[in-house]
């Protein structure tokens, strides 16, 4: 469920932040801010004399900045590129970072870039930190077994259902979609498990000036089925068409180095994991909608749901197809 936290008050941040900045060098930089899409948290890029830059990431207290900076260690050792940090405050949510500039790989398959190679060296970061993360890496990171996946998935129940049916769930729907749930994803936990950044999609890539692909926004990222980032890779909240690259993006994930995973079931995998990944995004942009005043994201809930609605025309997703009917979730 999604933290009830309360955030810290808003009069003693900008202090706050002073402070931080000043201890860490960067006092005298401008700042700019801007969006940080789906986020609840605040970014600004700084600006020193001379041109040098970086980013300030600002966050609440249940926005967990302390496993930010937790995994953003594992990934280095992995070789994953990620944004060094120059100074962090974790325990009050503030960290200054390396600005990775501009090309943010969504916003550039957005304005008309070809999204395929981008995807394929997407598909072959994570074949190389899968092979590379180790049973020493995962102390302390969230298991994301089966439990997991049904718990993230009941955020339709909590608030995509009042949006789209104006009730609530019953308590009967919300067995008959916990065992659906159940039904599909538990054949899964024989698949191979690694570490999973949870959203590692186009709008949390940077393209750096040496063509590598740079990652953000990996808090939320724990140990579970391989599947999920490809899954995540080729989601379909911000552009069309990236799940049909599917088949592609798996076959590049395997010549990559992991031909020890049967092409069907990772396939099989992917899909499932796509159509719990969509469920759940509907329940948060429903919600985020109402919690930050943010009705834009509504526009993005046909998308999803027309994915949706495809996916879950396999037989292997029947139980939760089922379920969407009975209640005319969709």
């Amino acid at each position: 469920m999604p933290s009830t936290a309360t955030p810290r008050p808003t009069v003693a941040r900008p202090l706050e932040i002073t402070a931080f900045l000043d201890r860490a060098g960067w006092g005298a930089a401008t700042a700019q801010g801007f969006d940080g899409d789906f986020s609840p948290r605040r970014y600004a890029r700084l600006t020193r004399d001379g041109g040098a830059t970086a980013i300030l990431m600002d966050a609440d207290a249940n926005q967990k900045t302390p496993a930010f900076v937790a995994v953003a260690a594992i990934l280095r050792r992995c070789g994953v590129r990620v944004p060094d940090i120059y100074a962090a405050d974790a325990e009050h949510g503030m960290v200054l970072m390396e600005d990775f500039g501009a090309r943010n790989v969504g916003a550039l398959i957005g304005a008309g870039a070809d999204m395929t190679p981008f995807l394929r060296r997407g598909a072959e970061m994570l074949a190389r930190l899968h092979e590379r993360f180790g049973k020493a890496d995962a102390g302390g990171l969230p298991v994301m077994n089966t439990d997991y996946f049904v718990q993230q998935a009941e955020w339709f129940l909590d608030s995509y259902i009042p949006y789209a049916r104006h009730r609530d769930a019953t308590d009967s729907e919300r067995d008959d979609f916990r065992a659906a749930w159940r039904a599909v994803l538990e054949p899964l936990e024989k698949m191979a498990t690694s570490l999973v950044l949870r959203d590692f999609m186009p709008g949390n890539l940077m393209e750096l000036p040496d063509g590598a692909l740079g990652v953000l926004d990996f808090q939320d990222a724990g140990v579970g089925c391989i599947a999920y980032d490809l899954a995540s890779l080729c989601e379909e909240v911000r552009h069309d068409g990236a799940f049909a690259h599917m088949p592609d993006i798996v076959d590049h994930y395997i010549d990559a180095g992991r031909g020890d995973v049967p092409r069907g079931d990772l396939m099989r995998a992917c899909t499932i994991l796509s159509a719990q990944r969509h469920t759940r995004i509907l329940g948060n942009l429903a919600r985020t909608s109402v919690t930050r005043g943010r009705a834009d994201l509504l526009d993005f809930i046909p998308r999803v749901r027309r994915h949706l609605t495809h996916i879950l025309a396999q037989p292997y997703l029947l139980p939760v197809r089922r379920w969407m009917e009975s209640a005319s979730a969709l």
